[in-house]
């Protein structure tokens, strides 16, 4: 006789013990997987069936059942019809099986089948299999590669250190390479957010050959969260994620993005990024999670609003709380004070927010994926902003930009992105006065890093309305063919420009219908002149006809080709004492060749 092991029922401790029985008297357990091939270790996640045969053919039914280590968790039942020997169960599902009670490694599980009827607790079989971690896919963001995940890969890096392994797309470990901007060549055309949907896809489907794995774990960045999102929605034909844990990914926009598709970097990526594209074209049409559950991350440091030139606040510099959370979810969203360019490098996140994700257990996923679609939170349209003013500075003196702001303005927040990292601002009041740029005063903010949509940022309270004057130098660092830029301000009070399209979602040739009023609380304001450009998906632009009335603009245009397109409405208004009110927004929608159903 010997002890096989000991756990608590009802708050009882049982001791297992099996009596010596000879060879012809032992029951076999099998293991199978999915395809219904005998194994004897798996992969967290996988699907099994188990099968036990006795020694000899039963009297009468007999109802096995199936345990996994000391801890009487009840897998399955299965059923030996009278006179047969073996049975064998339905599929179970295995997914945190890597992980105990106590997210410890639990690289070796035992089974136990009990014959509760005929030796009651005393198993009549057990079997030692070995378990392997989940697969961690990586997903990198906007104008990035694979090498953003180097923290979490390699033998020291952050999975390796709990056991796991990690794969980010595009790391050649297997095939699969998104593509979301260079850095170095910023005019080459971008994947669509499908096509790297697509490329995702292709990347699972090799993990998932290499390591013998059935579900993986998501780990997106930023845009990475939005692809990530298409995948599970479109292209997942049956449920190979385990869980989507985002960090900073922008699910109702960013329109920090709105700088580099100015200068046409990076598109059609950076107006895919931007809030209306986001709320009102990509939101509408990706709800569908197939019951992966889905965990929210933000970057909430900034808090002032003289630090918000492109986002609400607070944000991570790039992609506002409100954003983040726009797709709303029985898990809580995350709020962690580091900056986004820093989310999928910290290591401090990683040890309290990530690594508890990856180690939860199967019945914790399955109650957090139960929702039958995601809930969507209405875009943000009260953002207002400037016009986006462009150029490339040559010259020592620089290029001089005029940026109205109109009464009761409460904070104008100033964003410049500079690809170049080189150049400098000087700023002049309404007044004429040249105001000196603090970080306590102004919020002056400086980011070096090329993968940052914001270069420069600084803010006023309160400031006087007029012409404020923006000049853009070059310094010693400019590189010698000069340096382009994109700068514009985000207004908090004073007038608000609303535009619509009567669709976001048109066919090829469909009308689609401009309307736009700039408003002082209820009143409209009269139009002193106005512009409504289209950005087209060959990067080329057009300026439509509009006509003018007590209400705003109207103006009305039919896509040429399927894509996505940017349009862009600016309205400016003069007031008594001259000043000048003057606001633009930028929509996007994208054309179908056959438009989808609208919701």
């Amino acid at each position: 006789m010997r002890v096989l092991a000991s756990f608590a029922v009802g708050g009882m401790l049982l001791i297992l013990v099996v009596m010596p029985m000879s060879a012809q008297e032992i029951a076999e357990v099998t293991l199978s997987n999915r395809d219904g091939d005998a194994i004897s270790r798996l992969t967290d996640g996988n699907l099994i069936r188990l099968t036990i045969e006795l020694p000899k053919p039963v009297d009468e039914e007999t109802v096995l059942s199936f345990y996994l280590d000391e801890d009487t968790h009840h897998l399955v039942d299965c059923q030996i019809p009278t006179g047969d020997r073996r049975c064998t169960t339905a599929a179970i599902g295995t997914l945190g099986w890597y992980w105990d009670e106590n997210e410890q490694l639990k690289p070796e599980r035992n089974l136990y089948v009990i014959n509760y009827e005929a030796t009651g607790w005393q198993p009549i079989a057990s079997m030692n299999i070995t378990v392997h971690p989940r697969p961690v896919v990586m997903v990198h963001g906007f104008g990035a590669n694979y090498t953003t995940w180097d923290t979490y890969l390699g033998p020291t890096g952050f999975l390796a250190m709990v056991g796991l392994h990690g794969y980010a797309v595009g790391d050649g470990q297997v095939t699969g390479t998104l593509y979301t901007g260079n850095l170095l060549n910023p005019r080459l055309t971008t994947n669509t957010v499908d096509q790297n949907a697509a490329a995702l896809a292709e990347y699972i489907a090799n993990v998932k050959k290499e390591t013998g794995a059935e579900q993986v774990d998501l780990l997106g960045h930023s845009r990475g969260g939005l692809i990530s999102r298409y995948y599970i929605d479109r292209l997942m034909t049956q449920r190979d994620v385990a869980q989507l844990i985002m960090l900073g990914t922008p699910n109702g926009g960013s329109n920090c993005a709105l700088l580099t598709g100015s200068l046409q970097f990076y598109q059609p990526a950076a107006l895919e990024l931007g809030t209306d594209y986001v709320s009102h074209v990509f939101n509408p049409q990706i709800t569908d999670h197939q019951d992966v559950p889905f965990f929210l991350i933000a970057g909430t440091p900034i808090q002032r609003r003289i630090l918000s030139p492109c986002s609400g606040t607070p944000h991570d510099l790039v992609v506002a709380l409100e954003s983040a959370g726009a797709i709303s979810l029985d898990a809580d969203i995350v709020e962690v004070p580091i900056l986004h360019i820093d989310l999928n490098s910290s290591a401090e996140l990683f040890s309290e927010h990530v690594a508890p994700l990856l180690r939860k257990s199967g019945e914790e996923l399955a109650s957090q994926g139960e929702q039958p679609s995601l809930r969507i939170e209405p875009g943000n349209d009260s953002v207002q902003f400037s016009q986006i003013y462009t150029g490339m500075v040559t010259s020592d003196e620089g290029n001089e930009h005029i940026i109205n702001i109109d009464n009761n303005v409460a904070v104008a927040s100033f964003g410049l992105f500079d690809p170049t990292r080189s150049l400098t601002v000087t700023v002049r009041g309404a007044s004429g006065n040249v105001i000196t740029l603090t970080e306590e005063r102004n919020g002056l903010t400086i980011l070096d890093d090329p993968a940052s949509l914001i270069y420069l940022g600084y803010g006023f309270e309160n400031p006087n309305p007029g012409p404020w004057r923006v000049t853009v130098r070059p310094t010693q660092e400019t590189p010698p063919l000069g340096a382009e830029y994109a700068i514009m301000a985000q207004y908090q009070g004073g007038a608000t420009l609303e535009a619509t399209l009567s669709t976001h979602l048109p066919g090829v040739g469909e009308n689609v219908e401009v309307t736009a009023t700039l408003k002082l609380g209820e009143q409209a304001l009269p139009v002193d002149s106005a512009q409504v450009v289209v950005h087209y998906p060959d990067g080329h632009s057009e300026s439509l006809s509009i006509s003018e009335s007590d209400l705003g603009i109207e103006a009305s245009w039919q896509p040429e080709q399927p894509g996505i397109y940017g349009i862009d409405v600016n309205i400016r208004s003069v007031l008594a004492g001259g000043i000048v009110v003057e606001r633009t927004r930028y929509l996007a929608l994208q054309a179908f060749e056959t438009p989808p159903l609208r919701r």
